[in-house]
């Protein structure tokens, strides 16, 4: 029974394993950039921004198309009210009611409305721009977290390298020391070896879970999201090779960089605007229209019927006393019916508005002033932007540089430590060395192969930048 239970149990748990493995979602470097680039909060700000401008551009443009309104108005008027049909005071409840139509189309706008999708359209590629300067931004942040995290996967796995040796080599001292090969107190100095590397596989596990977490912050993923980085893996003859110089890279940047394009459409714009500003000194031209009509409760309907009786007249029958008799009338008074007043009183009016500007409490001057102040400050700034990209690109020159004068030199000395090393180790196994002296050789190795490796990885980075400056993707 419990030889059957411990069975179902490590069924359960290799199971579980097995699923978790299998859940474990991996992430190459492409699946990080598109994941980013589709759900990163920043680009969506900007996608945001885009589709305003958009609006923004269809806007601008329906001010060429006319301006179309109904309108209806409704009173009631309680006492003394003048009636305009009887042309008297009369004192009654009076209801009113009107409709109207209004048109109004542009002719001539001063130019307004041309100019302003015309500036519309300049801000609109400004923030498209602007949008690929935040995706080029979260790539390189992409970039240096993942070889951050390729520096630290490559140093654990040499540092637990080193630390399998170290044991192997603790393995054979314990053996010796058994036989009566060698003393006891030489045992010492490998535990306190394998201490030190203990340490350090902990504190680069620890820089290697950092840097996974660095990844997970920028894609804006929840720290406890389980995914696992697929390293990439860097080719086994690994070597610098040289760089671009810096205004060759630069040129190339100017033509290419969104920050750029960004600054230079900005400026248009505000140039544009002083365009715009101006047409405030334009006469405008609409043609308006307008169809009214209108019920109330004074209008009434004179209805004349006869009675069926004759009446004299007043007049006699030419060469008679005989008076002359006329049909009996009389005047019937009936409410004018709602339907019927809406097509009596319908009117139309049709003309042109012509508006010249005189004067408008210099509002119009202190746009054009204000509008051309604003395009020397979007100056400077496309003057700073050239300047930042440059101080950018020369920096990244110069640590690139500096990166591949760090990687010969630790190439060098990985070279020289790895020799003194393995020299060490034939010396100390024929007894011509202790321990400690063994143990200080492996140290100098082990910061020598740290070193090498930190130095590839930075040249990587901001050869890899200066790849990106000149449009080349990124890719490994």
């Amino acid at each position: 029974m419990k030889y059957s239970l411990k069975c179902t149990v490590l069924l359960f748990l290799i199971l579980f394993s097995y699923v978790q493995s299998f859940s474990q979602e991996v992430w190459d470097w492409q699946k990080c950039i598109d994941y980013a680039l589709k759900n990163n909060i920043q680009i969506q700000q900007a996608n945001l921004n885009v589709q305003l401008s958009e609006s923004n551009v269809k806007a601008a443009k329906t001010i060429y198309t006319p301006n179309i309104h109904a309108g209806s108005n409704y009173n009631l008027g309680i006492g003394n009210n003048y009636n305009y049909f009887s042309n008297t005071y009369e004192k009654q409840s009076v209801h009113y009611q009107d409709y109207s139509l209004n048109i109004s189309q542009p002719i001539f706008d001063g130019l307004q409305t041309v100019r302003n999708v015309k500036k519309s359209q300049l801000d609109l590629q400004a923030l498209r721009f602007d949008k690929e300067v935040v995706e080029s931004n979260i790539q390189l942040q992409i970039l240096s977290a993942f070889l951050n995290i390729m520096n630290a996967n490559e140093q654990y796995e040499q540092a637990q390298k080193q630390h399998t040796i170290t044991t192997e080599q603790f393995e054979r001292t314990t053996e010796l020391i058994k036989a009566g090969a060698a003393a006891e107190s030489s045992i010492v100095d490998v535990e306190a070896q394998l201490s030190s590397e203990n340490l350090t596989i902990a504190q680069i596990k620890n820089q290697l879970e950092l840097a996974n977490l660095d990844l997970k912050t920028i894609l804006q993923l929840d720290a406890k999201t389980d995914f696992k980085v697929e390293i990439p893996q860097l080719p086994a003859d690994f070597s610098i090779t040289n760089l671009t110089d810096v205004q060759t890279v630069y040129a190339a940047a100017l033509a290419l960089r969104p920050e750029i394009k960004s600054a230079n459409y900005k400026s248009l714009s505000a140039q544009r605007q002083i365009k715009v500003a101006k047409t405030g000194y334009i006469p405008t031209l609409n043609f308006v229209g307008n169809i009214n009509t209108f019920f109330t409760t004074q209008s009434k309907l004179n209805n004349i019927i006869s009675t069926g009786n004759f009446v004299p007249s007043g007049a006699f029958v030419e060469g008679t006393f005989q008076q002359v008799l006329m049909p009996e009338t009389k005047t019937e008074i009936k409410k004018n019916p709602y339907k019927n007043q809406l097509n009596q009183n319908l009117s139309y009016a049709f003309g042109l508005s012509l508006t010249v500007p005189i004067f408008n409490k210099y509002q119009t001057q202190t746009a054009v002033k204000q509008s051309k102040l604003q395009y020397q400050l979007a100056l400077l700034s496309e003057n700073q932007a050239s300047i930042d990209l440059f101080n950018k690109i020369q920096k990244a020159y110069l640590n690139a540089t500096a990166a591949m004068d760090n990687y010969t030199a630790a190439n060098v000395n990985f070279t020289t430590a790895k020799k003194s090393y393995d020299f060490a180790n034939e010396r100390f196994n024929l007894g011509s060395i202790n321990q400690l002296q063994l143990n200080m050789a492996k140290s100098n190795f082990d910061v020598a192969i740290s070193k090498l490796t930190q130095s590839k990885y930075e040249y990587l980075f901001y050869s890899k930048l200066l790849d990106f400056y000149q449009g080349k993707s990124i890719s490994f």
